[in-house]
This record gives structure tokens, sequence and C-alpha cells, in this order.
């Protein structure tokens, strides 16, 4: 490890079973990790100058972000920690009339907004644009501690599956998205519709395909074929896995922009029956 300043970048490898995932360059706080040796290489100065320029410049524009106060305050909370008021169905109403009106956009042919970061490695709020005008909501379905647990659900809050209605009545697709294997798709899909979330079982639903595969990777995926106009899950990492490599999470100041404009933080959707429930049910 080398330290630099806080605008490093993090280039974080995951490995697959025999072979090593892409590295994935993100701006981090106050390390960088390398995956080469620690001797230059041919062009190095020329990099770390264009880096400590880039570097700069967004130092400056988070500055000027930073100097503006949030619209809320709960914004200012860590990005590890999930709001106090993640419990209310507010969070689900904010979801779905942000996502009407992105719909409603589409529907006139204008382009609708991206939830989608341009280049997660700028820790920039600029959206990649979309590549369809088929306006598509993504709900990560893992809780931000573990993963999600299928069995007999309990039913989803009565104003989300009204909420999702809405939105397929609006010709808005919704996809739900877990780390989960594939294999594990049939209960996932029994799990969606017992709850009420997906009683017709037509969502389209994202999983692991094979070891070593990423949320990110599912996600751009489904970038290429729709237009993902909003995400929401529990965690910040559910929108993009930059998160996950995040030495000083001030860092990207700038992306708390999209929360609320794209990215929701929303009570997780789908809970497995707890053996409380069952009793409280006899």
């Amino acid at each position: 490890m080398r330290a630099v300043s806080i605008f490093g970048l993090i280039a974080a490898s995951l490995a697959l079973q025999g072979c090593v995932a892409a590295i994935i360059p993100v701006v981090a706080g106050a390390t960088m990790a390398r995956t080469t040796t620690d001797g230059k290489e041919p062009g190095e100065d020329e990099r770390a100058a264009e880096q400590q320029q880039a570097a700069l410049a967004a130092r400056d524009e988070l500055s000027q972000i930073a100097a503006t106060p949030p619209p809320d305050a709960a914004l200012r909370a860590p990005p590890s920690a999930v709001q106090s008021n993640l419990a209310d169905t507010d969070a689900y109403d904010e979801l779905i009339r942000y996502a009407v009106e992105q719909g409603a956009a589409s529907a006139r042919a204008a382009p609708p907004q991206s939830a989608m970061l341009s280049d997660p490695s700028t820790l920039r709020a600029v959206r990649a644009p979309c590549v369809t005008n088929i306006p598509t909501v993504l709900i990560d379905l893992d809780p931000e501690e573990g993963s999600l647990t299928t069995g007999d659900a309990t039913p989803a809050p009565a104003g989300l599956i009204q909420g999702l209605a809405r939105l397929r009545e609006a010709q808005i697709d919704i996809a739900w998205i877990s780390g989960q294997s594939a294999a594990d798709a049939g209960n996932i899909r029994m799990a969606l519709k017992q709850s009420g979330l997906d009683p017709e079982s037509k969502d389209r639903l994202l999983l692991m395909r094979y070891p070593g595969d990423r949320k990110q990777t599912r996600r751009r995926d489904l970038a290429k074929t729709s237009c993902v106009i909003a995400i929401a899950g529990d965690a910040r990492t559910d929108f993009d896995e930059l998160f996950e490599y995040l030495v000083n999470p001030e860092a990207a100041l700038a992306l708390e922009l999209l929360i609320g404009q794209g990215w929701f933080l929303i009570p997780p959707a789908l809970a497995p029956a707890s053996p409380q429930t069952a009793l409280s049910t006899d």
C-alpha cells in the first residue's frame, strides 16, 4: 500500500474460480491497492500527473457541493448507515412517484434519466445515457447484512404492492436482483409471488449465474436492454459496487445528489416468515 491523496484510486480485484476478475478502478479515501509491483512502469509519471489533475478537478467540484446544505439532513449520515426513517412507507411512495414521472417522460419519447453511473471511478453524479426507451425499476432483495433467505414469505406492505401495480400499468418494467444463485430462482419466484410483490411472476429476475458473478455485472447487463430509471435497496452498495471499496465515504459526497433522484433507500421488500410471525398468527 502506498499513501496518496483523498482521491487516490483503488484497484479492487474480485477472484473468480481459477482466474482473476476484471480490476475495477474506484476513487477512494486515503489508500490505493496495487495489483502490480511497487516499481515504476512505463508512462507511470504521465499517468500520475493526469490522475492528479483529475483529482484536483474532482476536489473543486466536491468542495462546491459540500458548501451547499443538503436538502435533507438525513443525507449527512454515514453511507453505511440505514436511515432511521427507512421503515416509513414514504420511502416506497417516493420511489413510485419518481418512477412514474420518468416513465411518463419515456412515453412522450423524451429520454428518461438513467440511474446508472457513467463512470463510477470519478465519483461524480454523472448518469450513463440510456440505450433503450424501456423504463425499468431495479429493486435489490438482499438485506444490508447477509443474503436473501427464502421460505414462506411474509406479505409485503400494501403500499408497495399497490405501487408496483401502478408501475406495471404505466408500462414500467420491474426487475429484482439478489446475490443468490440462479439455481434458487424457483424459490425466489415463489417468495415474490406469495408476498404479493410479483403476483403473476412476470418481473425480471437477476441472479448470479456462475461463481464469481457480480451484481454490478448483472446491473450493467440490464442496462444494455432497458433504461434503469431507478434503483432501490436498503444500502448504498445496492446502487453501485464502488461503495464496497471506499476507504473514506466522504469522497463519494457528490453521489448523494442521486438519493431520491434515481437511487432510493427503502426497507427490504421481501422477508421470510419468522417463528415469531408464525406464533403471532395462531
